[in-house]
Parts: C-alpha cells; structure tokens; sequence
C-alpha cells in the first residue's frame, strides 16, 4: 500500500515541477521541422563556441536582475543581458547540447505560455561561423530554445525527452 502512495506522491511532485508555465507535447508542424532542420544546416563551424549564463529574470527577480545590471560585466546578446564571462564549460558538453537540437525528438511546436514571466534564456551558446555570428538561448523557465541565425530566427519548446535528460541535469544544469 505505501509503494502505490510513493509513486503517486512522486509523480505529483514531477507534475509540480512542470506546471510553471510549460504545456509541450506538441509535435513539430511541417513547416517548424523545415525552419529546423535549415537552422541545423546554418550552424556551421560551432568549434569555437561559447556558454553564456544569463542575468536574474527582469520580472521574476527584479531586484536581483536590477543590481546585477547597476553592477556592471554583462553582454547583451539578441536582447537579452548575459555575464560578460563565458563559463568554463567542457566543449564535449556544447557539442552534446548542440547535438541534442539537431535530434527532431527535442523539439516541439512552441505554445503560448500564461503561467510565468516570459522568455528569458538561462544560457546562450554564442558562435561565429562565415563571418556571421549564431546563438542558441536555452529558457528553462519555459522550455524553450530559440536560435538566431543568417536564416532567421526559430523558437521551440523543449521536448520533455531533452528537458528532463542529461540537458538540464549534466551538460547545463539548471541554476539555483
């Protein structure tokens, strides 16, 4: 009897953990997987690409967010602020991240969010291939990605698959 109230008690939680704002299970639309697959096709040269932890939320944490700006040694990328410092990151792990959006399975069509304070990437893989620079922000407030490139912009959910494996847990870990 307590194993059946365990595993109730713990999928509740998980449940818990995603209803901020993210609804997935979308599929990709025909017309998404193209724009996808061309943006896997724009990546280019990644070789020397770099990890960028973004700021607090503007208006999740506003203090936070408003000190670290006042303070200073932040980048802006694509309209968001990031700390001017790329983190030491392990380039086996950008390349598995960079691997992970290439995989179909990780994505799903973006869907409108009504629960949290919008998109703010936690990261940014910033890159420069042909003289053009690219960028993959990661939010995972709302699982989502979004990359800029000489195509255009893309945003997508992330797939629970992706979201939930070594994603947020090895390569990238959620912050604190």
């Amino acid at each position: 009897m307590k194993l059946p109230l365990l595993l109730l008690a713990a999928l509740s939680c998980l449940l818990a953990s995603c209803a901020t704002c993210w609804s997935g299970g979308i599929p990709l639309r025909d017309i998404e997987e193209r724009a996808r697959t061309q943006a896997v096709v724009d990546f280019g040269n990644t070789s020397h690409a770099k990890v960028y932890r973004g700021l607090a939320h503007p208006e999740a944490a506003k203090a936070t967010y408003d000190k670290q700006v006042a303070k200073g040694g932040w980048v802006e990328i694509e309209g968001f602020k990031f700390f001017e410092q790329p983190l030491d990151v392990p380039r086996e792990n950008i390349d598995k991240v960079l691997a992970l959006y290439n995989d179909p399975d990780s994505h799903q069509a973006w869907g409108p969010k009504t629960k949290c304070a919008g998109f703010h990437p936690d990261y940014a893989i910033v890159w420069t291939s042909g003289g053009t620079r690219r960028v993959l922000q990661l939010c995972y407030g709302c699982h989502e990605w979004k990359f800029f490139g000489p195509g255009g912009m893309l945003l997508t959910d992330i797939s629970e698959k992706a979201y939930f494996g070594p994603l947020t847990r090895k390569w990238l870990k959620k912050p604190r």
